[in-house]
């Protein structure tokens, strides 16, 4: 049996490919710096036997809040993680594939529902183009080394918006989720307004990371002979369906005040169709996600 190693195990993703894949090899940052090649070189020279024969996952990553994206650090840490994990994954793995997950913020400005073709059809949305740049330069690496091999190695899975267990809830730096709860629960314990950024009409897709995990082991299980895939819900939520749901399930009963400022695209849905004729679909639906970031929500704060 091959050996599976989840490179970012203790993050939001990670931690879901681990659950998924019991007794994995687990491998972050307390093993090695993936910035540093000769740490990540060192680290596979010892792990040879490991990697020679496996399924690999490359989910490590910086990760930043509204604004956070499009700084030197994001394009430099996560760029530098890739091309060292990659690139040693296409030395020493001899048997098996490498998953790497992107983010559909590769997808172009001017497109608001994306298809698999559409990458590279157009500049990135400017607030992400660093994590953005990154990102997409490991998708390519990733279909330079496919060539170079004569073989699909590598296969790159692109998820919308991630909530689930192990998910970052530091007001400062969490997403959106996470911060919309907690702004819920604020206003409720001190009477302050409720004040959402943005409009109420503005839609987003999100799915919960074991959703990824499934949607990942299910392409590496029936082999479908393709190495881009969206990995959606298929389907969107208006923030303002958000907010009433939170608002709902937290006891909040006052008014939101929305700013009207850091709109965004209007929409960001990834068109599902790939995944939807291989027969893979979300086990969680919206309303499931709710409820779910409801009861976190109470007990993280």
């Amino acid at each position: 049996m091959k050996n599976v190693i989840v490179f970012g195990s203790t993050g939001l993703l990670g931690s879901a490919l681990v659950r998924a894949n019991p007794g994995c090899i687990e491998v972050s940052s307390k093993d090695f710096n993936a910035m540093d090649l000769v740490e990540t070189k060192e680290w596979f020279k010892n792990n040879k036997l490991l990697i020679e024969d496996s399924t690999a996952h490359i989910c490590c990553g910086r990760v930043a809040g509204i604004g956070g994206q499009k700084n030197l650090a994001m394009f430099t840490e996560n760029m530098l993680m890739v091309m060292n994990l990659v690139n040693c994954l296409a030395e020493y793995q001899k048997q098996g594939k490498t998953v790497y997950y992107s983010s559909s913020c590769v997808y172009p400005q001017h497109l608001d529902e994306f298809n698999e073709e559409d990458m590279f059809t157009g500049i990135f949305e400017p607030t992400n183009e660093g994590y953005a740049l990154a990102k997409a330069a490991g998708q390519k690496l990733c279909f330079y080394w496919n060539q170079a091999l004569g073989k699909y190695q590598f296969i790159t899975v692109i998820p919308p918006n991630l909530y689930g267990d192990n998910d970052n809830w530091n007001i400062e730096t969490c997403h959106v989720l996470p911060a919309l709860a907690q702004k819920i629960l604020h206003a409720k314990k001190t009477g302050e307004p409720l004040k959402i950024w943005g409009v109420p009409e503005t839609k987003r897709e999100f799915l919960r990371s074991d959703d990824v995990a499934d949607a990942a082991m299910y392409i590496l299980n029936n082999d479908i002979s393709n190495t881009v895939f969206n990995a959606g819900m298929g389907t969107d939520i208006s923030i303002g369906e958000i907010i009433e749901g939170l608002c709902k399930r937290l006891d909040y009963n006052g008014t939101p005040e929305y700013t009207g400022n850091l709109v965004g695209k209007t929409r960001k849905l990834l068109k599902t169709t790939l995944l939807d004729n291989a027969g893979w679909k979300s086990k969680y639906n919206y309303d499931d996600m709710l409820d779910y970031i409801a009861k976190e929500a109470i007990h993280k704060i």
